[in-house]
This record gives structure tokens, C-alpha cells and sequence, in this order.
């Protein structure tokens, strides 16, 4: 923040240097011109005013006192907050409307609010779960199960547990090349170092005409298949 006050004095340096050759300028005009000059007391009053100015305008908008003391909350994201409170509001005001409780489930998660977004899955599931009145189709289900296991293996801080696995099993009965799902499993498993498991997890997915990114699937089977060289290697020597 100290960047701030060179910033600061500099401006004004500059804005003063201006005012003193706006009056030498003037000056030289009103000597060829036989009138009289411009009092040298001029810029050094401008100068003063726009110096506190500056000073008043930062202490009513500013921290006067701290200023080069500041730091940057980085555990806060505005926009993702603003994302999350907006889809909130469409969620309660349309409660029976499927695609909101989606995309405020997505909004949770992509905020790190696992535990709010398992609630509104649940919602979700209520809603077009297999024994609601207007079901949803089998591979939105799985798909929602799919977020719904995902959500609660972050919630649980990256444990698999065993009501992890029955989401699990529920949403690949339904749709066995689900991509959450499948992404969640290869997941788990490269966590823990098993990496033939994450490997064909991953390959299954590539086989499938799917939505998950190619590139990054091949780049994790790349990955994961280097890890296993190299414990290959050192359980050779």
C-alpha cells in the first residue's frame, strides 16, 4: 500500500509543477505585453487548496489513520456471493422449479458451500426424485445424484463415506457413465494413490460421447499414470 502515497504525491507534484509553469507561462505573456504579472502567490494558493482538497476528500472516503495498513480479503468473492443470493431468491420465489434448485445447488458448490448445496439437492430430489409426482428424466436423476455425492464428499472434507457410496451406486444404477459421478470416483481413488482404479475411471469416460473434457481427462490419465511409474520405480529398487 505504500505504493498508494507515492502515487498520491506524485500527482499532486505534478499537478503543481503544471500550476507553477502555467504562471511563469503567464507571466511572460504579461511582460511582452507591458501588464502587470501575475502575483507569485497564485500557484502556491492553488497548490494549498488542491492539496487539501485531496486530503479532505480521502479522509470522508478513506482510512486516514491505516491506509498503508490495508489487505486484501481474499477469502471473498463478491460476484460469487452475488450469484449464489440471486439464485437463492429465484429458488424461494420458484420452489418448484427444478432448474433453480439446480442452479443454486451448482452457485453453493462452486462457492465452497457444500453443506447448503446438499440441502438443496435433497430439495431437488423431493421434487423430481423417482417418487415424485413429475419424476425427472433418468439421466437428469443421475445426474443430480451425481452433484449430490460430490457435494457431500467435499462436505466431509474428501472422506468417502458410506452414505457417499449410496448416493453413488443410486446415480450410476441410472446412468453408469454419469460424468460427476465418474469424475468423483477417479477422484477418490488418485487421492488415495490408487491409480490403475482412477485411470479406468477416466478411460471409461473417454470411451462414452459425453460432456467431459477431453483434454483434461487425458491429461489426468497422463498424470496418473506417471505417479504409477514412479512408484514402480521405487519399489524396484
Amino acid at each position: 500500500m505504500a505504493s498508494l502515497g507515492w502515487a498520491i504525491v506524485g500527482v499532486l507534484g505534478t499537478c503543481a509543477a503544471w500550476l507553477f509553469w502555467q504562471h511563469s507561462r503567464l507571466n511572460c505573456l504579461q511582460a511582452a505585453a507591458q501588464l502587470p504579472l501575475v502575483s507569485p502567490r497564485l500557484p502556491l494558493l492553488a497548490g494549498s487548496v488542491l492539496v487539501l482538497l485531496t486530503l479532505a476528500i480521502y479522509s470522508q472516503t478513506g482510512r486516514y489513520r491505516d491506509w498503508d495498513q490495508g489487505q486484501v480479503d481474499s477469502n471473498i468473492d463478491y460476484l460469487l456471493a452475488a450469484e449464489i443470493t440471486k439464485a437463492a431468491r429465484t429458488a424461494k420465489r420458484e420452489p418448484q422449479n427444478p432448474l433453480a434448485l439446480l442452479t443454486l445447488a451448482q452457485a453453493q458448490s462452486t462457492g465452497g458451500q457444500y453443506a447448503q448445496a446438499v440441502v438443496t439437492l435433497d430439495q431437488l430430489l423431493a421434487l423430481g426424485g423417482a417418487d415424485a409426482e413429475a419424476p425427472l428424466a433418468k439421466e437428469d436423476l443421475a445426474e443430480v445424484l451425481g452433484a449430490k455425492a460430490n457435494a457431500m464428499y467435499y462436505r466431509e472434507r474428501r472422506h468417502m463415506s458410506a452414505d457417499i457410496e449410496a448416493v453413488i451406486n443410486q446415480a450410476l444404477a441410472l446412468a453408469p457413465f454419469e460424468v460427476q459421478t465418474r469424475m468423483l470416483l477417479a477422484t477418490d481413488a488418485y487421492l488415495h494413490a490408487r491409480y490403475p482404479e482412477a485411470i479406468d475411471h477416466w478411460q471409461a469416460l473417454l470411451a462414452q460421447p459425453s460432456g467431459a473434457n477431453r483434454d483434461a481427462l487425458h491429461n489426468a490419465i497422463q498424470k496418473a499414470q506417471m505417479k504409477l511409474n514412479e512408484n514402480g520405480n521405487t519399489s524396484s529398487r
